[in-house]
Protein backbone atom coordinates (compact mmCIF):
# COMPACT_ATOMS: atom_id res chain seq x y z
CA UNK A 1 0.00 0.00 0.00
CA UNK A 2 1.37 3.47 -1.20
CA UNK A 3 0.93 5.79 1.51
CA UNK A 4 3.50 8.21 0.92
CA UNK A 5 0.94 11.06 -0.52
CA UNK A 6 -0.49 10.74 2.47
CA UNK A 7 -0.15 12.07 5.97
CA UNK A 8 0.79 10.05 8.94
CA UNK A 9 -0.63 11.18 12.57
CA UNK A 10 0.28 10.14 16.13
CA UNK A 11 -1.02 10.74 18.68
CA UNK A 12 0.41 10.71 22.96
CA UNK A 13 -2.84 10.75 25.14
CA UNK A 14 -1.32 11.68 28.17
CA UNK A 15 -3.44 12.52 31.74
CA UNK A 16 -6.16 9.51 32.09
CA UNK A 17 -4.77 8.75 35.81
CA UNK A 18 -4.65 12.80 37.03
CA UNK A 19 -8.08 13.78 35.30
CA UNK A 20 -9.54 11.27 37.24
CA UNK A 21 -7.71 12.17 40.59
CA UNK A 22 -8.50 16.04 40.12
CA UNK A 23 -11.88 15.16 39.52
CA UNK A 24 -11.99 12.81 43.04
CA UNK A 25 -12.87 9.69 40.42
CA UNK A 26 -11.46 6.16 40.30
CA UNK A 27 -8.33 5.70 38.02
CA UNK A 28 -10.92 3.38 35.90
CA UNK A 29 -13.14 6.61 34.51
CA UNK A 30 -10.23 8.12 33.80
CA UNK A 31 -9.29 5.29 31.28
CA UNK A 32 -13.20 4.97 30.29
CA UNK A 33 -13.33 8.87 29.21
CA UNK A 34 -9.62 8.45 27.82
CA UNK A 35 -11.14 5.57 25.23
CA UNK A 36 -14.17 7.62 24.68
CA UNK A 37 -11.33 11.05 23.61
CA UNK A 38 -9.55 8.17 21.25
CA UNK A 39 -12.54 6.83 19.66
CA UNK A 40 -13.15 10.22 18.93
CA UNK A 41 -9.92 11.37 17.72
CA UNK A 42 -9.50 8.03 15.17
CA UNK A 43 -12.80 9.30 13.35
CA UNK A 44 -11.75 12.55 13.41
CA UNK A 45 -8.28 11.86 11.76
CA UNK A 46 -9.98 9.25 9.27
CA UNK A 47 -12.75 11.87 8.55
CA UNK A 48 -9.05 14.20 7.35
CA UNK A 49 -8.91 12.87 3.02
CA UNK A 50 -4.96 14.05 3.95
CA UNK A 51 -4.62 12.01 6.63
CA UNK A 52 -3.61 8.51 4.99
CA UNK A 53 -2.17 6.77 8.57
CA UNK A 54 -2.94 7.01 12.25
CA UNK A 55 -0.67 5.21 15.18
CA UNK A 56 -2.46 5.76 18.56
CA UNK A 57 -0.73 5.13 21.88
CA UNK A 58 -2.77 2.73 23.95
CA UNK A 59 0.26 1.59 26.53
CA UNK A 60 4.10 1.39 26.24
CA UNK A 61 6.06 -1.31 27.64
CA UNK A 62 6.69 0.18 30.93
CA UNK A 63 3.36 -0.03 31.78
CA UNK A 64 2.97 -3.28 31.94
CA UNK A 65 4.54 -2.50 35.93
CA UNK A 66 1.38 -0.72 36.62
CA UNK A 67 -0.87 -2.85 39.43
CA UNK A 68 -3.20 -5.78 37.98
CA UNK A 69 -6.09 -3.86 39.14
CA UNK A 70 -5.29 -0.85 36.88
CA UNK A 71 -4.00 -3.17 33.79
CA UNK A 72 -7.30 -5.25 34.14
CA UNK A 73 -9.64 -2.51 33.73
CA UNK A 74 -7.57 -1.30 30.77
CA UNK A 75 -7.25 -4.65 29.15
CA UNK A 76 -11.15 -4.40 29.30
CA UNK A 77 -11.97 -1.13 28.10
CA UNK A 78 -9.57 -2.00 24.74
CA UNK A 79 -11.40 -5.11 24.31
CA UNK A 80 -14.70 -3.19 24.00
CA UNK A 81 -13.03 -0.43 22.02
CA UNK A 82 -12.05 -2.86 19.92
CA UNK A 83 -14.59 -5.22 19.44
CA UNK A 84 -16.67 -1.78 18.31
CA UNK A 85 -14.45 -1.12 15.30
CA UNK A 86 -15.39 -4.87 14.08
CA UNK A 87 -18.70 -3.28 12.97
CA UNK A 88 -17.32 -0.04 12.74
CA UNK A 89 -19.14 2.29 9.96
CA UNK A 90 -16.26 4.65 9.81
CA UNK A 91 -13.77 1.49 9.49
CA UNK A 92 -15.60 -0.21 7.21
CA UNK A 93 -17.07 3.34 4.68
CA UNK A 94 -13.02 4.57 4.36
CA UNK A 95 -11.29 0.78 4.23
CA UNK A 96 -9.10 1.42 6.97
CA UNK A 97 -6.83 -1.20 7.92
CA UNK A 98 -6.18 -2.18 11.33
CA UNK A 99 -3.48 -3.32 12.66
CA UNK A 100 -2.13 -4.36 16.05
CA UNK A 101 1.48 -3.04 17.12
CA UNK A 102 3.47 -4.70 19.83
CA UNK A 103 6.93 -5.27 21.15
CA UNK A 104 5.85 -7.48 23.84
CA UNK A 105 2.70 -9.10 22.30
CA UNK A 106 3.34 -12.19 24.58
CA UNK A 107 2.57 -9.90 27.46
CA UNK A 108 -0.90 -8.80 25.79
CA UNK A 109 -3.64 -10.87 27.12
CA UNK A 110 -5.07 -13.69 24.43
CA UNK A 111 -8.57 -12.02 24.43
CA UNK A 112 -7.02 -8.96 23.14
CA UNK A 113 -4.35 -10.52 20.81
CA UNK A 114 -7.54 -12.68 19.37
CA UNK A 115 -9.59 -9.53 19.04
CA UNK A 116 -6.54 -7.76 16.79
CA UNK A 117 -6.67 -11.13 14.65
CA UNK A 118 -10.39 -10.54 14.32
CA UNK A 119 -9.76 -6.89 13.21
CA UNK A 120 -6.81 -7.57 11.10
CA UNK A 121 -8.46 -10.54 9.40
CA UNK A 122 -11.77 -7.96 8.63
CA UNK A 123 -9.76 -5.09 7.37
CA UNK A 124 -6.94 -6.94 6.01
CA UNK A 125 -8.31 -5.87 2.29
CA UNK A 126 -8.25 -2.34 2.63
CA UNK A 127 -5.52 -0.14 1.26
CA UNK A 128 -7.27 3.70 1.72
CA UNK A 129 -6.24 4.31 5.65
CA UNK A 130 -4.42 2.67 7.83
CA UNK A 131 -4.86 2.57 12.10
CA UNK A 132 -2.04 1.08 14.15
CA UNK A 133 -3.13 0.64 17.68
CA UNK A 134 0.02 0.41 19.79
CA UNK A 135 -0.19 -1.51 22.90
CA UNK A 136 2.94 -2.71 24.75
CA UNK A 137 4.92 -0.94 22.41
CA UNK A 138 8.25 1.07 23.08
CA UNK A 139 10.38 2.31 19.75
CA UNK A 140 13.57 1.53 21.48
CA UNK A 141 12.71 -2.23 21.25
CA UNK A 142 11.63 -1.66 18.14
CA UNK A 143 14.68 -0.49 16.59
CA UNK A 144 16.84 -2.98 18.13
CA UNK A 145 14.18 -5.56 16.79
CA UNK A 146 14.91 -3.90 13.45
CA UNK A 147 18.66 -4.45 13.46
CA UNK A 148 18.33 -7.99 14.78
CA UNK A 149 15.91 -9.06 12.13
CA UNK A 150 17.49 -12.30 10.31
CA UNK A 151 17.76 -10.28 6.90
CA UNK A 152 19.44 -7.28 8.65
CA UNK A 153 22.08 -9.23 10.39
CA UNK A 154 23.15 -11.00 7.48
CA UNK A 155 22.91 -8.12 5.46
CA UNK A 156 25.10 -6.14 8.45
CA UNK A 157 27.45 -8.65 8.64
CA UNK A 158 28.96 -8.50 4.56
CA UNK A 159 27.87 -5.25 3.45
CA UNK A 160 26.74 -2.84 6.50
CA UNK A 161 23.29 -1.00 6.79
CA UNK A 162 21.74 1.96 6.06
CA UNK A 163 18.78 3.72 7.39
CA UNK A 164 16.49 2.16 4.85
CA UNK A 165 17.35 -0.98 5.92
CA UNK A 166 16.44 -0.38 9.43
CA UNK A 167 13.23 1.55 8.32
CA UNK A 168 11.69 -1.54 6.12
CA UNK A 169 12.00 -3.74 9.39
CA UNK A 170 9.77 -1.26 11.58
CA UNK A 171 6.28 -2.64 12.84
CA UNK A 172 5.50 0.95 11.33
CA UNK A 173 7.90 1.87 8.49
CA UNK A 174 6.25 5.03 7.34
CA UNK A 175 7.99 8.23 8.97
CA UNK A 176 5.37 10.16 11.30
CA UNK A 177 4.68 13.47 9.93
CA UNK A 178 2.47 15.12 12.55
CA UNK A 179 2.41 14.05 16.32
CA UNK A 180 -0.32 15.28 18.84
CA UNK A 181 0.73 15.22 22.83
CA UNK A 182 -1.53 15.93 25.90
CA UNK A 183 -1.04 17.04 29.34
CA UNK A 184 -1.83 19.95 31.73
CA UNK A 185 1.64 20.90 31.85
CA UNK A 186 2.68 25.01 32.98
CA UNK A 187 5.01 24.38 29.36
CA UNK A 188 4.38 22.67 26.11
CA UNK A 189 6.00 19.10 26.17
CA UNK A 190 7.67 17.47 23.17
CA UNK A 191 8.47 14.01 25.05
CA UNK A 192 8.60 11.48 23.09
CA UNK A 193 7.73 8.69 26.05
CA UNK A 194 9.04 5.40 23.55
CA UNK A 195 6.39 6.62 20.93
CA UNK A 196 7.86 6.19 17.42
CA UNK A 197 11.26 7.62 17.97
CA UNK A 198 12.84 6.58 14.46
CA UNK A 199 9.62 7.44 13.16
CA UNK A 200 9.33 10.83 14.47
CA UNK A 201 12.94 12.07 13.34
CA UNK A 202 11.60 15.00 11.56
CA UNK A 203 7.73 15.11 12.97
CA UNK A 204 6.01 18.01 13.58
CA UNK A 205 5.03 18.49 17.70
CA UNK A 206 1.87 19.84 18.47
CA UNK A 207 0.76 20.08 22.64
CA UNK A 208 -2.68 20.67 23.38
CA UNK A 209 -2.38 21.38 27.42
CA UNK A 210 -5.15 19.52 28.60
CA UNK A 211 -5.59 16.16 30.02
CA UNK A 212 -6.63 13.74 27.41
CA UNK A 213 -10.27 13.39 28.55
CA UNK A 214 -10.80 16.98 28.14
CA UNK A 215 -10.15 17.22 24.76
CA UNK A 216 -12.22 18.37 21.97
CA UNK A 217 -12.63 18.04 18.57
CA UNK A 218 -12.16 22.20 18.07
CA UNK A 219 -8.82 21.06 19.68
CA UNK A 220 -7.61 18.63 17.71
CA UNK A 221 -9.14 20.89 14.56
CA UNK A 222 -6.83 24.22 16.09
CA UNK A 223 -4.10 21.45 16.04
CA UNK A 224 -4.18 20.09 12.36
CA UNK A 225 -4.86 23.81 11.28
CA UNK A 226 -1.61 24.72 13.09
CA UNK A 227 0.25 21.35 11.06
CA UNK A 228 -1.14 23.00 7.99
CA UNK A 229 0.11 26.30 8.70
CA UNK A 230 3.51 25.04 9.53
CA UNK A 231 4.03 22.84 6.20
CA UNK A 232 2.99 26.17 3.88
CA UNK A 233 5.16 28.19 5.68
CA UNK A 234 8.14 25.39 5.01
CA UNK A 235 7.28 25.47 1.33
CA UNK A 236 7.76 29.21 0.77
Amino acid sequence: MDLKKGIHVGIIPDGNRRWASINHLPTSEGHKQGAEKMELFVNWAISKPKIKEISVYGLSEENFKRNDLELGNLYKIYFNKLEKLLTSKEIHDNEVKVNFVSTQPKKVPKNLSDMFKELKNETKLYGNKVLNVMIGYTGQSEILSSVSSPMNRIKNLFFGLNEKDIQNHLAIPNVCDFIIRTGEEEAPREAKSGFLLWQSAYSEYYHLPKFWPDIQTTDLNKAWEYFNQTKQMKGK
